[in-house]
């Protein structure tokens, strides 16, 4: 077995504000990562200024990330972080902003190097990394991947380097701002980590304690998926286990179900959570092993299988995709050994057709 969470996390109400002199330690220059309008609305990014500017540290503000970050958008950004003199990156948002400020730190340290370097097997060094999140999904802030949209091969791709941020600030006040559709959209995210973590080639004792534990706390805040205006104790529930589920994946990495996603993400613009927990039901049905899915069920607070399955279909809503593509998907797919790779049972191609006809809508043409 073996187990190694460097990040240092600071968990709490006003972690920024209350830890700040931790940036200090890592640099001089911070180049802030984040999207255009979350991270000014919920009051992280005011929160990581006002902090830098107590510490009399200079700083610049990178604000163009997108859902699912694109490789250019990376080396943009580094562009002018090197331009402006920065020694760090400070991500605040959602998984694409922490995932993208891994993949820039990278840039940052190597200004020789463009994003073709992100999928080549070099071992290279990365500016410090420190991660703000806003959502309660990826769990990005303790995970080494960094998940980029690489336009040429039309797909997503988690980068080649392992990159786990130096810092993380954890904040449930944030989510306050989070509409309930982005709430529902992260919420699984977390909840297939912490599945996909347990049903897995990879799992050991160590990240099985995490990934139940996490399950238990997901279930006792699943109904805030329901509300308009969860409490802040379902808020402070998510963000706990969205964050033990990223040490749960740092570990094992994810499963069938992300690999299945990133067609939908990319090509029918389903949201990254949604594309992935539509999957959630098959694959554990698949694995057949009904020890472990009592289990998995109990901790996550559904009496069986299939009142979780009614749950996520109610959260989730319908998805519809051609026949063309999900044959196309399917034969992509059964020949992609990586991604298979971590499955614990056979994955051939009726494996994958029974999949996606359980798990989504079918039609012969959209």
């Amino acid at each position: 077995m073996n187990f190694y969470m460097p990040t240092k996390v600071f968990a709490e109400k006003n972690s920024v504000r209350n830890h700040k002199s931790e940036l200090k330690k890592l640099g001089n220059c911070p180049l802030i990562v984040t999207g255009r309008h979350s991270s000014k609305i919920n009051g992280s990014l005011q929160d990581v200024k006002d902090s830098l500017k107590e510490l009399s540290m200079d700083y610049y503000i990178f604000d163009e990330i997108e859902e699912n970050p694109s490789v250019e958008t990376c080396e943009k950004a580094a562009k002018y972080a090197l331009e402006h003199g920065c020694d760090m990156v400070i991500g605040i948002g959602g998984g694409s902003s922490l995932d993208a400020s891994k993949a820039i730190a990278l840039l940052m340290k190597n200004p020789d190097k463009n994003g073709e370097v992100f999928y080549q097997a070099e071992e290279l060094p990365w500016v410090p990394v420190v991660a703000v999140p806003t959502t309660a999904g990826t769990g990005s802030e303790v995970t080494p991947y960094a998940i980029l949209t690489v336009h040429k091969w039309k797909t997503k791709k988690s980068i080649s380097h392992h990159i786990f941020p130096d810092v993380a600030f954890v904040d449930a006040k944030y989510l306050q701002y989070t509409s309930q559709k982005v709430l529902i959209s992260t919420a699984v995210d977390a909840l297939a980590h912490l599945v996909e973590g347990r049903i897995n080639l990879k799992t050991n004792a160590y990240n099985q304690m995490l990934s139940e534990y996490g399950m238990t706390l997901w279930g006792q805040a699943k109904e805030a998926l329901r509300k308009d205006k969860p409490s802040d104790e379902e808020y402070e529930l998510l963000m706990e286990a969205s964050t033990v589920a990223g040490m749960t994946i740092s570990h094992t990495g994810t499963s069938l179900p992300h690999g299945m996603s990133y067609y939908l993400t990319y090509e029918q613009g389903i949201s990254h959570g949604r594309a992935v927990a539509v999957f959630l039901i098959a694959y554990m049905k698949e694995s057949k092993d009904q020890k472990l899915l009592d289990l998995i069920t109990s901790k996550l607070g559904f009496t069986d299988i299939d009142e979780m399955d009614a749950f996520l279909k109610e959260v989730l809503g319908e998805v519809n995709v051609s026949k063309n593509d999900v044959e196309r998907y399917v034969k992509e797919l059964s020949s992609d050994a990586k991604r298979l790779s971590s499955t614990p049972y056979e994955v051939t191609k009726d494996t994958l057709l029974r999949m996606y006809e359980s798990s989504i809508t079918i039609s012969e043409s959209l």
